[in-house]
């Protein structure tokens, strides 16, 4: 498979953002990694009536969730990279800020929606169904992007790694080591004001 362009979302206001998105960049460019850095949404200064969506309103921990700040940037941000992986029809890699390129570019398996490189613990099942914790870095394919725009659309919005659901589309892993995490002294999900 091709080496499709992937996108860091990170914040362009919040130095420790962007001080993590540009060691991102340059860790996986040294890799042959076909990257940009990509604005997300602060979910400090906006909400979901102003992108046309609703809560799920099948969980109530998804909406406790989603509201926070930090959770809701993270999910708007996404959804809209999942809205330009359908709309230009085009495959794409996902990245948080936080992630570190470890291994080059590769896919050694055939997948249908989405490839995950980092996350694999299954989370206890929420209403939705079976999710994995984490959603800093993954490959779309617009097959799956399709899947996971409508459901948002038709349901409602929920946080990012839960949108990643086995019952949404189907939902592959790479254990190859290519990308890793390292948890930082902040949380933009959970401590975000």
């Amino acid at each position: 498979m091709t080496n499709p362009k992937g996108y860091i979302i990170h914040l362009p206001n919040h130095p420790d953002s962007v001080k993590w998105a540009n060691e991102a960049l340059a860790s996986g460019k040294a890799l042959g990694w076909d990257l940009e850095l990509y604005a997300g949404v602060d979910g400090r200064t906006t909400n979901i009536a102003k992108h046309k969506l609703k809560f799920y309103s099948g969980s109530k921990k998804s909406r406790r969730l989603i509201e926070r700040p930090g959770t809701l940037g993270c999910f708007l941000s996404q959804f809209k990279l999942w809205k330009k992986c359908a709309e230009q029809n085009r495959p794409m890699c996902i990245f948080e800020h936080d992630v570190k390129f470890l291994k080059p570019f590769s896919v050694e398996k055939e997948f249908d929606d989405v490839l995950k490189f980092e996350g694999f613990i299954p989370a206890k099942k929420n209403p939705i169904g079976q999710w994995w914790e984490g959603a800093r870095a993954y490959y779309l394919k617009p097959a799956g992007a399709i899947k996971i725009v409508q459901w948002i659309i038709q349901h409602g919005a929920i946080p990012a790694d839960w949108a990643l659901n086995k019952s949404i589309l189907n939902v592959e892993f790479d254990h190859g080591g290519k990308v890793g995490f390292k948890k930082k002294n902040f949380s933009f999900t959970n401590q975000l004001k």
